[in-house]
C-alpha cells in the first residue's frame, strides 16, 4: 500500500506532491508560481490537532503526505469525522474568502506533512493579481463536488453498497472527475480512520460495518487494522459499485 511517512519530505518534494495531483495542479502556472513561493513544509504526529471547528480565522493546508481527516459539526451535533483528505487536497479557504471562523476542523490520521499558505499569503496574491479569486473559487468547487457526492453516496439504500461507495470517497478514489484525487487508480492505499467513524460516514451501525468489512477481508479486496483500513483492489470496488449502482 501507499505509503507517504517513511520518510520526510524536502520542501521540493511536497511542492512536487501538490502540483501534480489535486486542486493546485489544475490551477495556472502563474497562480501555481505565486502559491509555491509563499508556503512553509509543516509536520503534526498522529492524531494532533491542525485547527479546530471555530478557530478564528488562518490559512490554507494542502496535504502532501499521510493523511488529514476532516471533522464537521453541523448544528447542535458533532465534531465528527465526515471526510479523510488525501495527498494533493487542500482545505481552509473559508477565511479567505469570507474572514470568518473554521467551520470544520482538521486533523492528523498518521503523521503527515502539509504546506501551509498563510491567509497574509492568500491576501497578498489576490492583491497581485485579483483573477486569483477564481482559483481559489475553483477550490471551493472541488469541495462542492465532494459534499455533493458525499450527498449522493447517502442516498444509496443498498447499506453494502452505500459502504462501498463512502470507502472509496475516502480512499480517494470515488470520483474521477478530479474530485478524488485518486482518480481510478490501481494502487492500494491505506485509510487511516477507526471503524466507529466510518460507520458514521456511513450510517450504518458498528456491527453492521463491522460484517462488511469481514467480507471484504476475506475476499481478499480490503485489509483492516488498528485505526485504518487498506483499500487493496481499489478498482474492483470501483468496478463492483458501477455495476450495482
Amino acid at each position: 500500500m501507499q505509503d507517504l511517512e517513511a520518510a520526510l519530505l524536502t520542501l521540493d518534494e511536497a511542492k512536487t506532491i501538490v502540483t501534480t495531483r489535486g486542486w493546485l495542479s489544475q490551477t495556472p502556472e502563474d497562480f501555481r508560481r505565486a502559491v509555491l513561493a509563499r508556503v512553509s513544509l509543516q509536520s503534526f504526529r498522529a492524531g494532533e490537532t491542525i485547527y479546530s471547528v471555530g478557530d478564528p480565522p488562518g490559512g490554507m493546508y494542502g496535504l502532501a503526505a499521510g493523511s488529514v481527516r476532516i471533522a464537521n459539526a453541523p448544528g447542535e451535533r458533532g465534531p465528527y469525522v465526515a471526510h479523510v483528505m488525501t495527498p494533493g487536497h487542500w482545505s481552509g479557504y473559508g477565511p479567505a474568502i469570507a474572514g470568518c471562523n473554521r467551520i470544520i476542523g482538521l486533523s492528523a490520521g498518521r503523521d503527515c506533512q502539509v504546506l501551509f499558505l498563510s491567509l497574509h499569503a492568500v491576501n497578498d496574491i489576490t492583491a497581485r493579481d485579483p483573477a486569483s479569486w477564481r482559483c481559489i473559487a475553483g477550490l471551493a468547487l472541488i469541495d462542492t463536488q465532494i459534499s455533493l457526492g458525499a450527498m449522493d453516496d447517502l442516498m444509496i439504500r443498498d447499506e453494502f453498497h452505500r459502504f462501498i461507495a463512502v470507502l472509496l470517497r475516502a480512499g480517494g478514489f470515488r470520483h474521477a472527475n478530479g474530485t478524488g484525487v485518486n482518480g481510478s487508480g490501481a494502487e492500494p492505499v491505506r485509510v487511516d480512520i477507526n471503524q466507529a467513524d466510518l460507520a458514521h460516514m456511513c450510517n450504518l451501525s458498528r456491527s453492521t460495518l463491522s460484517g462488511f468489512l469481514r467480507r471484504l477481508e476475506v475476499e481478499g479486496e480490503v485489509e483492516v487494522g488498528y485505526g485504518q483500513i487498506g483499500i487493496l483492489t481499489p478498482a474492483t470496488l470501483r468496478a463492483r459499485l458501477a455495476r450495482d449502482e
